[in-house]
């Protein structure tokens, strides 16, 4: 059985070197952020594998009204 899953990480406020760090150990995937990414926490994203996403408006996140199946 495959336990893996994949962690994302949404932050309103920038987000800086120590910040990454903390992120890079908790073994997330990806980052969104309502703030700018410093060029140096792109730098420890980029090495470690962990996709980002910057300057994301809150209206980018709002997501489709899930589909329903019908019973028969």
């Amino acid at each position: 059985m495959n336990d893996e899953f994949i962690e994302v990480k949404v932050y309103s406020t920038p987000i800086y070197p120590s910040k990454a760090e903390q992120i890079v150990a908790q073994k997330v995937k990806g980052v969104i952020c309502g703030g700018e990414i410093s060029d140096s926490s792109k730098e420890i994203f980029n090495k470690n594998s962990i996709w980002y996403r910057e300057n994301v408006e809150p209206s980018d996140l709002e997501s489709e009204k899930p589909e329903t199946e019908e019973e028969d």
